[in-house]
């Protein structure tokens, strides 16, 4: 089970199938037309560059990154 106190420790979520799968689930309820593994495996890259860098931050608001994630995507795109 993931630990979120844990999950961005010395792990590579984008390998891992249970953190894919948990993103996954997580964006059939909150972000249905992108709930499909590529779309995760890329959040999930997205979300260890950020936790990364926000290494001093106690807490991940995973709700708001999902948001920012779309955001980039769409500045991609234009």
């Amino acid at each position: 089970m993931l630990d979120a106190n844990k999950d961005f420790e010395d792990r590579n979520l984008t390998v891992s199938e249970e953190a894919i799968e948990k993103a996954i689930n997580y964006l059939k309820f909150h972000d249905p037309s992108n709930a499909n593994r590529d779309y995760a495996t890329g959040l999930l890259k997205s979300m260890q560059v950020a936790a990364n860098t926000m290494a001093d931050a106690s807490a991940l608001n995973f709700e708001d990154f999902v948001d920012r994630y779309n955001q980039s995507l769409k500045n991609k795109e234009n």
